[in-house]
């Protein structure tokens, strides 16, 4: 039993500091978030903390991870949540609502990386996952591997795109699971790019003052990449 107190007051106070540091990470951003700072706002002293976390890296592994996983979880999520027809529209839209909600965590991982800092092999996985469930939406739209991307309402490949397609083929693995061929390959890195591309503009407000709505604009991305364009 006392065993048992001390494992739920362990994780009540790793949870509590990783709450207060996401409050750091909203102020000041990740240069912001120290582990004495977080004690003093928990009530205990620097040292005390570092019983539950060995460094600030260990500290920041712990919120990256955390926030990979709640976005592979909201976008697996919406893609099992629709038809298949609307998968990779469910997709987008999820990923674009998910950084909205909460735009320091979405900078956390895809802003300006943290000087020093080298993420360890388990978030790699994570976001390899997280791909994987874009190239399966991909996949929806078209038939990304059977050449038959016309007849399916998408554009044909243009020269460029049918080379990148090529070069793709000869890389290694991005994904679990099934390896993809290089024209999936290609739609699902020009989707991955595209739409963060439009996400990060947004959620760091550098459409700010410009006059129009960035969700028109995210929405004849996802169009346009649905086209083929």
């Amino acid at each position: 039993m006392a065993t048992a107190r001390r494992e739920r007051y362990r994780k009540q106070t790793r949870e509590e500091a990783k709450a207060v540091a996401l409050a750091q990470l909203a102020e000041s951003g990740t240069a912001g978030i120290s582990v004495n700072a977080i004690a003093k706002a928990m009530g205990m002293t620097g040292p005390a903390l570092y019983r539950y976390f060995a460094s600030r890296d260990e500290l920041l592994t712990e919120l990256i991870t955390d926030t990979y996983r709640d976005l592979a979880e909201t976008l697996a999520q919406a893609v099992a949540d629709a038809a298949p027809a609307d998968r990779f529209r469910a997709m987008a839209r999820a990923m674009r609502d998910w950084a909205k909600r909460q735009p320091d965590r979405y900078l956390l991982i895809y802003g300006t990386p943290v000087p020093g800092y080298h993420a360890p092999p388990e978030t790699a996985e994570i976001a390899a996952g997280m791909m994987r469930t874009i190239f399966d939406a991909c996949s929806t739209v078209g038939d990304a591997d059977s050449g038959a991307t016309a007849s399916h309402g998408q554009q044909p490949l243009t020269e460029l795109e049918a080379a990148l397609a090529r070069h793709l083929e000869g890389v290694g693995s991005w994904v679990p699971g099934e390896e993809p061929g290089g024209e999936l390959k290609g739609r699902a890195l020009r989707t991955w790019t595209r739409l963060h591309g439009v996400i990060s503009l947004d959620v760091q407000g550098q459409f700010t003052g410009m006059g129009f709505d960035p969700s028109v604009l995210f929405e004849a991305e996802i169009d346009a990449l649905v086209r083929g364009g």
